[in-house]
């Protein structure tokens, strides 16, 4: 005679600030014959449903003031870890603090009252466990669960490993959201720094087709970098729209009148300062209109309708701005394949590192947001004039967002000629020469030509640049040569400065 062996009760713990699907969950649970545990709101959505469960005090066999503490109770955890664990399933979610730590309306008490203490704890023990113990986080997970266990009574190893990984970059997630609201800017670079990042958007691809993509969501920071750009229209931006927007932002905020940038491939082609935006665009693009065509445009002021009427003449992709008329809307609507979006805060990274990944590991440093750390001193005997004085600014703040070795020519407030991303300086400044040698009789005739470089030159430098037709300009200073340049600038009549900052960007 065969005797049946009779089957040792299962046990699932439910533990969800998320509750999509967390009923019918249980409803399967128990079709399964498992004995159900759960908390709080979970507890009260199944008792609403009307499935059976047991509360966290009836099954760890003794009175618990509070149902939160009761998850820290010893013998709850030992259910989970111990080898002959009692707790065959652990179903738990946490709210979602990046939706708190983003509202501005909320205290700093506010959001640490969201944060759930003990969840966490309860998850890292289930995966801990993940060869004995199932570890859900992700409502997603629920149905593949609930199929494998009615086809096969238990769930493969491979799969529980899946599962309890998941489980750990999620309460790793929630814990980073944390520390990086608490946190803020660093005062140092600590030994150990785990960086939470949620998926926004999926990318159509990458930089090239081949490449996947998508946009992951710095959490536990106020919502201001390109994270919180809206699109009002056209389609989803793509990989080189964010590298091209950041850059083109950053560029046309760092001046107070109205001012525009056109980027493309991370490299400004166009920037320009005017009476209004309409003419500052107008005059951004004509600086390199093959450079700015299909650019991204960044403007700092409303897009007015004027300005919304350039934009609908020439080609660019994407438009940035704090905010569009209702006219420019109307008018760019009809234009083909672009994407206004807007931005709600002047400076999109405030206080945020610079990471950069690289094979096996990752290069952290200081943002470069500040273009000047000491006060410009003039190294030639003329000083600069005002005309030509603004108008190296122009230059240099373009030169600092530019690819290093940069150099920048502009004429009046508009820039005409960049030369980026070379690997000699001199040829960074041969390249210059040759675009605004393109466009300089057209544009601002009369103001003086000056140019801007990221890093130090050299005499022979400032002699190419004189010979191009340049008047002033404006570097960091700093090396052996600079009394040499400074002697070359001398002798050609131009007024040569110093910032005493470099700008590299590579």
């Amino acid at each position: 005679m065969t005797i049946k062996k009779e089957r040792l009760a299962r046990t699932a713990l439910l533990h969800v600030a998320d509750r999509t699907g967390v009923v019918e969950l249980a409803q399967a649970l128990a079709a399964l014959g498992f004995e159900l545990v759960a908390t709080g709101p979970t507890a009260t959505a199944l008792r609403h449903a009307g499935v059976a469960h047991k509360t966290v005090s009836e099954f760890v066999g003794e009175r618990i003031p509070a149902d939160a503490l009761g998850l820290l109770h010893p013998k709850l955890v030992a259910a989970i870890t111990e080898e002959k664990a009692r707790v065959d399933l652990v179903a738990v979610n946490l709210y979602p603090l990046s939706q708190a730590t983003a509202d501005p309306a909320l205290t700093q008490d506010e959001v640490l009252a969201y944060v759930d203490p003990v969840g966490p704890a309860l998850l890292r023990a289930a995966a801990r466990n993940f060869k004995r113990v199932i570890p859900l986080c992700d409502p997603d997970d629920y149905q593949q669960a609930i199929d494998t266990l009615k086809a096969y009574d238990r769930m493969l190893p491979d799969r529980r490993q899946v599962l309890a990984a998941k489980a750990f970059h999620y309460s790793a997630y929630y814990d980073s959201t944390v520390a990086q609201y608490l946190g803020g800017q660093w005062e140092e670079f600590p030994d150990e720094v785990v960086i939470a990042l949620k998926k926004s958007a999926d990318l159509r691809y990458g930089e090239n087709p081949h490449q996947s993509g998508a946009f992951y969501t710095l959490s536990g920071a106020r919502p201001w970098g390109l994270n919180a750009a809206q699109l009002h229209l056209g389609r989803p931006l793509v990989y080189g729209h964010y590298l091209d927007l950041e850059t083109a932002w950053e560029l046309v905020n760092a001046v107070h009148e109205p001012a525009c940038a056109i980027v493309k491939h991370g490299v400004p082609a166009g920037f320009a300062c005017g009476e209004d935006l309409a003419k500052a665009a107008r005059r951004a693009y004509a600086g390199d209109p093959r450079g700015c065509f299909r650019g991204t445009a960044a403007v700092n002021g409303e897009v007015s309708a004027a300005a919304a009427e350039f934009f609908a003449e020439e080609y660019v992709s994407c438009i940035a701005a704090p905010d569009f008329s209702a006219k420019a809307l109307q008018l760019l609507k009809t234009k083909k394949d672009i994407r206004l979006v807007t931005l709600p805060s002047k400076l999109i990274s405030a206080h945020e590192l610079d990471l950069r990944a690289v094979a096996g590991g990752m290069l952290v440093q200081d943002r470069d947001q500040r273009p000047f750390i000491q006060d410009i001193k003039t190294a030639s005997r003329r000083s600069p004039t005002d005309r030509e004085m603004r108008a190296m600014l122009v230059a240099w703040h373009t030169a600092m967002h530019a690819r290093t070795h940069a150099a920048v020519i502009a004429r009046g407030t508009a820039v005409i000629g960049v030369g980026s991303g070379q690997t000699s300086r001199l040829d960074a400044v041969r390249l210059a020469l040759v675009k605004s040698q393109e466009r300089h009789p057209i544009l601002a005739a009369g103001e003086p030509m000056v140019l801007a470089s990221d890093g130090a030159l050299t005499a022979e430098h400032i002699m190419a640049a004189i010979d191009g037709g340049v008047t002033a300009v404006i570097h960091p200073g700093g090396a052996s040569e600079d009394r040499d340049a400074a002697e070359a600038a001398d002798g050609r009549g131009a007024a040569l400065v110093y910032t005493g900052v470099r700008h590299f960007k590579h």
